[in-house]
């Protein structure tokens, strides 16, 4: 697990604890670890030195050690006089920077891990750094609502996950993101619209959602619910709602009575005639049914 002990760093530039084993959760309380560039007024940190990395991969096994020091307890003091190379990606571009340039770039990875569970709404605190690699975990839950916060936000990616639900419409106030990987998740819903940087979006950033619609992407919302519907001409008469069929039939039947018993009543040349058509059937009922029965019950009496 990533120990609550990291959200006492201060000042750090970037925070890559990408591909190791971490499992669990994602701290909640990441949110108070300051990223971002530092204040040159500061002087734990003097703007002649270089903004450091805090690494924790098998690959940089002396940052690896810094950063064991620090969360067991001991002191840790970043600030060095050589200037260190730091590889940081971004906008899907692994790149080596030092210098005074680190002073203006803040990220936090943790891609290709195991974490596991919701993400965080706190994160979307993180308002002054500028990208966020979550990739290639399980985390699940929807995406937070509160990343629309991240206003200096270049880099969202959060490909490769079990994240559901619909992609939050407000992000595409986030007018600094150039990149934004949502693909191979389970997200559903209408993609947000294709306005600011969201405009600039492809098909790639959703590939793998299958029940996402909408520009990019070729499947459109209306072909959707068609599809979650059945066609009428696919339903079979006891898929018929009974409730609604009775209450129907019901209605029609007290309509017609009604409607049959007026015209009786005003008219009295079709009453008349009503009642003529009744005496009939009643004669037609007597010589029809009635006498034939007779006679066969007198011949089996005979018998």
């Amino acid at each position: 697990m990533i120990p609550n002990q990291a959200c006492l760093l201060k000042k750090i530039g970037i925070m890559d604890l990408s591909r190791n084993s971490f499992s669990g959760t994602i701290p909640h309380c990441f949110h108070n670890i300051t990223f971002g560039k530092i204040n040159a007024t500061n002087l734990s940190f003097p703007q002649t030195h270089a903004t450091y990395t805090i690494w924790y991969k098998e690959e940089t096994p002396r940052y690896a050690s810094l950063l064991g020091k620090f969360l067991s307890g001991g002191a840790m003091d970043l600030a060095f006089d050589n200037q260190v190379k730091v590889e940081f990606v971004t906008k899907y571009r692994s790149r080596s920077y030092k210098g005074g340039i680190l002073d203006y770039m803040s990220g936090l990875d943790l891609s290709c891990n195991k974490l596991t569970r919701g993400i965080p709404v706190e994160l979307g605190q993180l308002s002054s750094i500028h990208s966020l690699n979550l990739s290639y975990n399980q985390l699940t839950g929807s995406i937070p609502k509160e990343f629309s916060s991240l206003d200096s936000i270049e880099s969202l990616d959060l490909s490769h996950n079990n994240l559901s639900g619909e992609i939050p419409s407000t992000l595409i106030d986030l007018n600094f993101m150039a990149i934004f990987n949502v693909a191979y998740n389970n997200l559903s819903g209408k993609v947000p619209e294709m306005k600011n940087q969201f405009g600039t979006f492809e098909n790639s950033s959703y590939e793998g959602n299958p029940f996402l619609c909408g520009p990019p992407l070729e499947n459109g919302c209306s072909t959707i619910v068609e599809k979650s519907k059945p066609k009428a001409s696919e339903r079979k008469w006891y898929q018929v709602d009974p409730i609604a069929f009775f209450a129907s039939f019901s209605v029609s039947y007290i309509i017609f009575f009604s409607m049959v018993v007026s015209i009786l009543y005003i008219n009295p040349y079709w009453r008349q005639r009503c009642f003529n058509l009744i005496e009939d059937l009643m004669y037609w009922s007597y010589f029809t049914v009635l006498t034939p029965l007779k006679r066969l019950s007198g011949q089996l009496c005979l018998h």
